[in-house]
């Protein structure tokens, strides 16, 4: 299986000393299967004992997936300001 990548950008999530393990992977490629070239587009979050992985399906557009996207990150920029100035969970220290 040939594999053609245009895009691949991989991070860790944690600090190098931790024990934990977490990691975002942006992918953007074409695959050739048997039944010829498809696209294999998609963002991967993973920690310890899940994944998620959010790709960018036959059904749809190019321009949706970004759509998901864009909905993903208002979403955890909204968290991520709860967290700091809102939560009563939210840091001492930044």
């Amino acid at each position: 299986m040939e594999r053609k990548t245009y895009y691949k950008r991989e991070a860790w999530l944690n600090p190098t000393d931790s024990p934990s393990t977490g990691s975002i992977v942006c992918y953007d490629g074409d695959i050739e299967y048997t039944e010829g070239e498809a696209p294999c587009t998609f963002v991967e979050i993973a920690d310890c004992h899940n994944k998620v992985r959010l790709h960018l399906a036959h059904t749809d557009t190019t321009a949706q997936f970004i759509d998901k996207i864009d909905a993903i990150i208002n979403q955890l920029n909204q968290f991520r300001f709860h967290l700091i100035f809102n939560s009563p969970h939210k840091p001492t220290e930044r």
